[in-house]
């Protein structure tokens, strides 16, 4: 395992894995351009400085990111470096063209984040169960694989390897596109008036939480993948052509374009990879007071039920609230009679 790390760029992610690493035993120092970040940072992870770490990571902004690779791998000829951008492009081919380590340089790049940015929000298991992309490369040595591997790891998370086209092609899909189209929406908002918008329910919500991520970030993003992104709107806008064709001719292609995010949304993994699990639903009738969730949660604690996700729907000024709890089949059943036997106003479970 890594025994020490120096992270440059005390971010969400960059403290996040400060955190994680310090969690895991390695020692643990994190630096920042902007001193009060910096602080913040080294607070919260206890930072200490080291001489020659074994292993440097890059956590900053992808406008710096290919001269800062270059720079710490050519400063650093006893580190691993590795970067952690979410646009790969020509950056491998950078890093041989102008530093004589490109062997000790490893890309990485950990799917997982928050709609929020900051030290302040940095979390130990941000990274638990979730994935990253490794990119494979001749020119990677063994041990820069072998301590990317190590990071991983001891982040909580598995490790998957692409090349650099493969991964730009494969975010652009599962990462970038949803923030387009969450901010998109978001921004169709803007006309509605405030009282208006206290109807709408769990689902706008859900759609549009990633429309409060850091506007910087996600614009460099998007302007650096844009070769790829660019073809993928072409066809989302083609798709919503053809939706509006067929609603003007009332056909029935609006049944297949429903179908088809059907079998799309299907294809999802369920948690840690594994094959997505169909769960039973059970809507909780509760008064709007204080105290009523913490009841349902406290009983499922008691009974060692297992609340897989949840859904709360709640109109202004109404009096109750609908909870949907997401359970295994045999849990619903579970809990289904344990809180209709303490008077909670439980309704038949259902399966989506």
């Amino acid at each position: 395992m890594i025994s020490s790390v120096r992270i440059v760029g005390s971010g969400l992610i960059g403290t996040s894995i400060g955190l994680c690493m310090k969690a895991a035993g390695a020692a643990v120092e994190i630096v920042d351009l902007d001193a009060n970040n910096a602080k913040l940072a080294q607070d919260l992870i206890k930072s200490i400085g080291i001489a020659q770490p074994e292993l440097i990571v890059v956590a900053v902004p992808i406008s710096a990111n290919q001269e800062r690779v270059i720079k710490l791998l050519n400063a650093n000829p006893n580190s691993i470096v590795c970067d952690l951008a979410s646009v790969k492009s020509d950056l491998l081919l950078k890093v041989k063209q102008l530093s004589d380590q490109a062997a000790n340089f490893i890309s990485l790049h950990p799917m997982a984040g928050r709609e929020v940015n900051g030290a302040e929000n940095a979390r130990a298991d941000l990274f638990k169960g979730r994935a990253w992309i490794a990119i494979s490369d001749d020119s990677t040595s063994e041990k820069a694989k072998k301590v990317g591997s190590d990071l991983v790891a001891m982040c909580g998370s598995t490790l998957y390897w692409m090349s650099s086209l493969e991964h730009d092609q494969t975010v652009a899909k599962i990462s970038h596109l949803p923030q387009i189209l969450s901010s998109l929406l978001a921004g169709a908002l803007l006309d509605i008036s405030s009282d208006n918008l206290n109807l709408s329910g769990q689902g706008l919500r859900d759609l549009t939480r990633l429309a409060n991520s850091d506007s910087k970030l996600w614009s460099e993003i998007f302007l650096t993948n844009r070769g790829v992104i660019s073809p993928l709107l072409d066809q989302i806008i083609s798709d919503l052509q053809s939706l509006k064709s067929s609603l003007n001719q009332n056909d029935k292609q609006t049944f297949e374009f429903m179908e088809k995010g059907k079998r799309g949304k299907n294809k999802i993994p369920g948690k840690h990879g594994e094959k997505a699990r169909d769960y039973s639903y059970l809507p909780i009738v509760i008064d709007d007071k204080p105290g009523e969730l913490a009841r349902i949660f406290n009983e499922c604690a008691n009974i060692s039920v297992n609340i897989e996700d949840l859904s709360i729907e709640h109109s202004p000024g109404q009096e109750t609230g609908l909870i949907t709890l997401a359970l295994s089949d045999v849990d619903c059943v579970k809990l289904s009679a344990h809180l209709g036997n303490l008077g909670f106003k439980v309704h038949p479970g259902k399966n989506r």
